[in-house]
């Protein structure tokens, strides 16, 4: 086909492609599905788009109640892969049918498109309708890129080998050629990518559900009704599983993140991981996912979901998370501590889950371990701070929970209880100290792990708050609990505001992570500090308390807003640290929340304090959750 050809089917209501020698190469968009017919109850989240009242038909994918995937090229105005889409309203009207896999039918609902929302990286654009469709279920997101040999399936409502305009979508199957950084080279095995379905769902099966991750671009339409003498059915999708984040975004999901970091890809340099909370679905459900943010050296590539809940539950706020090598691989993997609440015997019910890095992305959740089926029966996860290291400096990192007893009498009692990593997963956890006879107000610490002493083994540091004296100080403790292989040590305070030359600390205006800022060896840990509001501004400071050999120096600011940056509200920030650039220093990042917009989608970005050896250079935004166009 010529691009002058091309330029004719467009004309009159259609998209093409033009193909070059060697490789398939995108002139205008593609469009439908030779294949099966779908069975009564398959494909009910694919969705036909009338544009311009019959001017354009495309096809979509429901992915949420009010919102469908499709290709950009539906609606740009030069109606070809990345030409310009205008985001807001539709220049042409558009109706959406969205649960009617026959056309013939009266199943289903009809809705008008009222805004479209593109990226402009590759042929993809979210499209609004005016309100929502609740009897559809919603397509599931794929995370993690399709390899080549895999077997996809294609569906969509375009020509078929011999209708024009069939009543019932179709599908086929289709496997992958190449997987390319936004696209996918496909080619049909069982039919062929015809027109009427630019936009169409490519979906792939996985533990027995079909996820989304692709949707239609280009096709050579081999043997498609009008096209019968070519024979090639090779075809071109947008991928749609690296940009999870962004469709959510889109549809105003995420409202908290939980941050931790490691080098989950192993490459030298710690990457970021948001756990992200959904909210909760129409039945209840809890949902989540886990993004990471992959570290370049210079900055961070766009987060990627690499797992969803799919149709499971998972409550955001029922987990503690945590990271390290738990294996010894290499490779940073994630932990959480999962609350499940009371048993109906009045037992408190705890899970330890951990994502296993696989280099490019994370394997599922497992379980590995459990209150209710272990020697401890009863686990209060609202008792529990997480903190993980090797503790005994066997290569695998271990989980550390400071865990509150309460209250015995006069004295405050908590306890220090590890998992030991075994490579394929934890042993039972043991007390490896307690407060005994001293008080200890659980309440009262913040907990962070590192080799702190430089011995190859993590220690535990605790950022204590012994309140206000009777002259209106704030007293601040910092006590140093060290590993010994065999457990902890007794606890000794290393640093105590009171003896400082500040005299007054407020504990409650801290927030502390850890790392070996730098670069000697010792780990050392970073406060970020409140100062509340000076002249109408959020003032905040960075402080350091460097390892060494015995314990800590004293703290020193290595920062405050008001020079880099106007006003920082620290009540916004979260805070954690890692080697984000490779060269043997850790830097800090904040996860810093603007709140919720007028469109109801929360704003976040991710700031960066990259560490020079003696101090940090000023603060940097490396990403923001803003739409990307």
């Amino acid at each position: 086909m010529n691009r002058s050809s091309s330029r004719a089917a467009w004309a009159a209501g259609f998209l093409t492609t033009v193909v070059a020698t060697s490789a398939l190469v995108v002139a205008t968009p593609a469009h439908a599905v030779i294949g099966d017919a779908a069975k009564d109850g398959r494909h009910v989240s694919t969705v036909k788009l009338d544009i311009g009242e019959g001017q354009r038909a495309c096809t979509g994918t429901l992915v949420d109640e009010q919102w469908v995937l499709t290709a950009g090229s539906c609606f740009a105005e030069s109606a070809q892969p990345g030409g310009k889409v205008a985001a807001g309203a539709p220049q042409m009207k558009t109706k959406a049918t969205v649960g009617r896999a026959d056309l013939a039918t009266e199943a289903g609902q009809v809705r008008d498109v009222v805004e479209l929302v593109p990226r402009d990286d590759r042929d993809l654009v979210m499209a609004r309708l005016a309100a929502p469709v609740a009897d559809v279920e919603p397509a599931t997101l794929g995370s993690g890129a399709p390899a080549k040999g895999d077997v996809l399936r294609v569906a969509g409502y375009g020509r078929t080998k011999d209708e024009w305009v069939p009543d019932r979508v179709h599908s086929g199957a289709f496997g992958v050629d190449a997987v390319k950084g936004t696209s996918l080279d496909i080619t049909g095995k069982d039919g062929a990518v015809c027109k009427g379905d630019t936009g169409g769902p490519v979906v792939r099966e996985r533990d027995g559900r079909e996820e989304l991750v692709a949707v239609s671009s280009a096709s050579w339409q081999g043997g498609c009704f009008g096209n019968e003498d070519e024979t090639r059915k090779g075809a071109v999708a947008s991928r749609t599983d690296d940009v999870g984040f962004w469709i959510q975004q889109v549809r105003a999901l995420p409202k908290r993140y939980a941050t931790t970091t490691g080098d989950f890809d192993g490459d030298g340099k710690a990457d970021v991981a948001m756990l992200t909370d959904y909210g909760p679905s129409k039945d209840g459900r809890g949902r989540a996912a886990l993004w990471v943010h992959t570290a370049t050296g210079e900055g961070f590539e766009e987060p990627r979901a690499v797992w969803d809940t799919g149709s499971d539950s998972w409550r955001w706020d029922a987990v503690k998370l945590t990271s390290g090598d738990f294996n010894g691989d290499g490779k940073t993997d994630v932990a959480a501590l999962y609350n499940y609440g009371k048993t109906a015997d009045g037992l408190y019910r705890t899970g330890l889950f951990t994502f296993t890095s696989t280099g490019t992305g994370f394997n599922a959740p497992v379980k590995v371990w459990e209150s209710s089926s272990s020697s401890w029966k009863s686990w209060n996860w609202d008792a529990s701070k997480v903190a993980a290291g090797d503790f005994n400096g066997d290569g695998k990192a271990d989980i550390a929970v400071l865990y509150n007893y309460g209250n015995s009498g006069s004295r405050n009692e908590s306890g220090l209880l590890t998992f030991t990593s075994n490579g394929n997963g934890f042993t039972e956890p043991r007390k490896a100290w307690e407060s005994g006879s001293t008080s200890w107000n659980w309440n009262s610490s913040k907990m962070v792990a590192g080799d702190f002493n430089g011995d190859g083994k993590s220690d535990i540091a605790v950022l204590y708050g012994n309140g206000t004296t009777s002259d209106s100080r704030n007293e601040t403790a910092l006590w140093l609990i060290a590993d010994n292989s065999n457990g902890f040590v007794e606890h000794r305070k290393v640093w105590n505001s009171l003896t400082w030359e500040g005299r007054s600390w407020s504990w409650e205006a801290s927030k502390v992570t850890a790392g070996d800022f730098n670069g000697d060896g010792k780990a050392d840990i970073a406060v970020l500090y409140d100062y509340g509001k000076v002249s109408g501004k959020n003032k905040t400071g960075l402080w350091i308390f460097s390892g060494t050999k015995d314990g800590f120096t004293d703290p020193r600011k290595v920062w405050e807003s008001g020079t880099t940056v106007d006003s920082w509200n620290w009540a916004a920030s979260e805070l954690t640290a890692g080697d984000f650039n490779g060269d043997g220093k850790a830097d800090i990042s904040v996860t810093y929340d603007y709140g919720q917009g007028a469109d109801g989608r929360t704003s976040v970005a991710l700031w960066t304090f990259t560490s020079n050896g003696s101090g940090f250079n000023a603060p940097v935004k490396v990403w923001n959750s803003d739409l990307k166009r």
